[in-house]
């Protein structure tokens, strides 16, 4: 029993790893030269870039399963988020959870947000804390901003917070996206904590990757070019090379676009992009571990977070890492897109002549554009999305896109995939 594995993204790799425990012959191709797809860092004169701003929500059931948590040595951001407005900053976070009292009191005391507002925030978590992944899900769809309306919240809270903060997560700050992807990515802060690794986000990717790598499962730079078909039947694929590999089943493993074009069938093809940009300085902007939200209506930079203070790690001793998301990928040049994310961050600590001094000696680092960040999630979206059984014999599907947009669906679909395969092939339920 042989089964072909077309890219070496987490979930390809979740998958590699289930066949493999169960003593199934695997094989992984992978395009680029290195595993994770868009889960990777890059380190260079002492500093950790992750390919675009991405956190691991440490209560994700599946990163339970699959990942050895302590091992990751994770760093966590603290709760809640710095809002910017002109001229001064206020403080969100969750009362019962924030361990700095200063901000637990700054946030209680705000009139930015409105008390009401504000016991809605706890209601919402209160609530979705008391269900399962599965209560939660259940039942119709509708945008988020519908949701959010419904729940109570006013139109400034939502256009101060939730924007913002939920726009850097789904890249959608109109909150046209379904609100369940809104709800679980909430559960999920609500139930645990958003962290980064030590290593960066690369680490999850690698410590999924070191057992299949040590066996000689991983072939780099290796793109697989088309599929190979008897009748009707998936049976290989055909490499870079010319060469021409045959197996019992093909597992694409691959972004949708890509998946798209090897099988020939329809795919979630609306694409919400970013761009991550790093500046490094020698003081830091601000104190704590939060993330700095940016509300203005004509925003450039979304979010901002300084690294370091999260995970000291991603930076020589004595220098500090600055990230910027930028929703969706503008036509500039390089220098266009640094010059005007240092202008947003200008803004977003207009007033703090400390923060403004410091960044002043803030320079770019490096930039990231990534086109298919995710992929559009419309409300009601879900369940049409393709199966990990493609509908055509011998091909499988494992990635996010038949789960939903995220690293934890990534890993669900690897999860399943595999377990649709030893079903298929060896009747292993």
């Amino acid at each position: 029993m042989h089964i072909l594995i077309v890219g070496a993204g987490l979930a390809g790799l979740a998958c590699a790893r289930m066949l493999a425990r169960w003593k199934i012959d695997i094989t992984i191709f992978e395009a680029s030269d290195g595993v994770g797809g868009r889960v990777r860092s890059d380190y260079a004169d002492g500093y950790t870039f992750d390919r675009g701003f991405q956190v691991l929500f440490d209560a994700y059931p599946a990163a339970q399963r699959q990942l050895d948590l302590a091992a990751l040595d994770l760093r966590a951001f603290d709760p809640g988020a710095i809002i910017c407005l002109p001229g001064r900053r206020v403080v969100l976070t969750d009362p019962l959870r924030d361990p700095a009292w200063r901000d637990r009191l700054a946030a209680a005391v705000t009139p930015a947000i409105s008390p009401l507002d504000k016991l809605r925030t706890l209601r919402l978590a209160t609530s979705l804390r008391g269900q399962t992944i599965d209560e939660m899900l259940d039942g119709s769809d509708q945008p988020s901003y519908e949701f959010l309306r419904e729940c109570g919240f006013s139109d400034a809270t939502i256009d101060l917070f939730f924007r913002p903060f939920y726009g850097g997560v789904l890249f959608d700050r109109a909150l046209a996206t379904s609100a369940k992807c809104l709800k679980f990515d909430f559960k999920m802060l609500a139930d645990g904590r958003a962290c980064l690794p030590a290593g960066g986000m690369g680490a999850i990717s690698a410590q999924l990757a070191a057992p299949l790598l040590a066996a000689g499962r991983v072939l780099l730079n290796t793109p697989a070019t088309a599929l190979l078909r008897d009748g009707e039947r998936v049976v290989g694929v055909r490499l870079h090379n010319g060469e021409e590999l045959r197996a019992d089943a093909v597992v694409l493993a691959t972004p949708a676009p890509e998946a798209a074009r090897l099988s020939g069938l329809p795919m979630p093809s609306q694409a919400r992009g970013t761009i991550a940009l790093y500046y490094a300085g020698d003081q830091p902007l601000y104190a704590g571990a939060k993330l700095l939200l940016n509300p203005a209506p004509d925003a450039f930079v979304n979010n901002a977070q300084l690294l370091t203070n999260v995970a000291p790690s991603y930076a020589p001793p004595g220098k500090h890492l600055l990230g910027a998301t930028v929703i969706g990928v503008p036509d500039l040049s390089d220098h266009e897109l640094f010059r005007r994310g240092l202008r947003d961050l200008h803004a977003m600590v207009e007033g703090d002549i400390t923060a403004q001094a410091a960044l002043a000696g803030y320079q770019p680092l490096r930039l990231y554009r990534i086109p298919f960040a995710q992929f559009g999630q419309a409300p009601g979206s879900h369940p049409g999305l393709p199966d990990n059984r493609s509908g055509q014999a011998g091909l499988y599907f494992a990635a996010e896109f038949t789960e939903a947009s995220s690293l934890n669906a990534a890993m669900i679909s690897g999860e399943k995939c595999a377990a649709a395969l030893a079903e298929d092939l060896v009747g292993r339920a």
